[in-house]
């Protein structure tokens, strides 16, 4: 029988919630489903048969996130709350940091939750990636799949927008599988022009964490070149949310992304090989 987190007591039906109603409940809808080979409707059907059952694997609300039912939410329930238009930015994420690491903790029917929770963005991205993939319907799938599972290892849980992370690593990951050109090396910055720097193909988050790691720059560096280059996130509106100087920002970034070419030149870092 799967565990659970920790039920919530003395909950009302007044207790807070996401978009202040009830979520409409979530039902599988199957597809040529539960016969079907491809990977992902496999792990659609795994997950459909471990939430039968009296005891489904459930989350408490009230644990995870403060904008959640307070109550105990099955995770099927969960996807369409994540799901619907009303849960915004902040619910998703800790819900998916709190997914994340009971799979990484648990594994076993976690995972099959997190694959599950995942779909709607894995199918997308299997759809995007066989306008420019040459591969088996199946075997890409699989390959998307088994990326997939390997960033939820990887995926940094400090940073924001875990899920759009997840996203990225397994698309750069995939992308790596199939590539046949190597990624280009970064040139060396130019401060007067503040768009100089052109980041490899290949895998710039892996790339930045192993930076963090070796302590070429830091975790906040990383993340700003991360929100500001790779997920074009303008740099005025970096500054603004955060309460910080334009200019100072932007001298920031240029000392750590030189520090990053320095790296690169000089072999102290390496790309992730191909």
């Amino acid at each position: 029988m799967p565990s659970t987190d920790t039920i919530a007591t003395n909950t009302t039906p007044g207790d807070l919630q996401v978009s202040g109603t009830e979520p409409p409940s979530f039902k599988t809808t199957p597809r040529t489903a539960a016969t079907s080979h491809l990977p992902l409707d496999v792990a659609e059907n795994a997950f459909r048969l471990l939430m039968q059952g009296p005891e489904p694997l459930s989350v408490d609300g009230s644990r995870v996130c403060a904008d959640l039912l307070r109550r105990t939410i099955p995770l099927d329930e969960l996807r369409a709350i994540l799901l619907h238009p009303s849960c915004g930015r902040k619910t998703r994420d800790e819900v998916w940091r709190h997914l994340i690491t009971q799979s990484r903790t648990h594994h076993g029917g976690w995972t099959i939750a997190v694959v599950a929770l995942a779909l709607p963005m894995l199918r997308r991205l299997v759809r995007t990636l066989s306008e420019t993939v040459t591969a088996d319907r199946e075997d890409l799938e699989a390959e998307v799949l088994a990326c997939y599972l390997d960033a939820l290892d990887r995926v940094n849980l400090a940073w924001t927008h875990p899920l759009l992370r997840l996203f990225r690593l397994t698309r750069f990951a995939v992308l790596r599988a199939y590539a046949v050109k190597p990624p280009e090396l970064l040139t060396d910055p130019d401060p007067a022009h503040d768009e100089s720097l052109v980041y490899p193909a290949g895998h710039p988050d892996l790339l930045l964490a192993e930076a963090v790691r070796q302590q070429i720059i830091t975790a906040e560096a990383a993340e700003l070149i991360g929100l500001t280059r790779l997920e074009n996130l303008p740099l005025s509106v970096y500054c603004r949310h955060r309460g910080l100087l334009y200019c100072a920002v932007l001298k920031r970034r240029q000392r750590a992304e030189a520090r990053l070419a320095k790296a690169l030149i000089d072999g102290q870092l390496s790309l992730p090989s191909l």
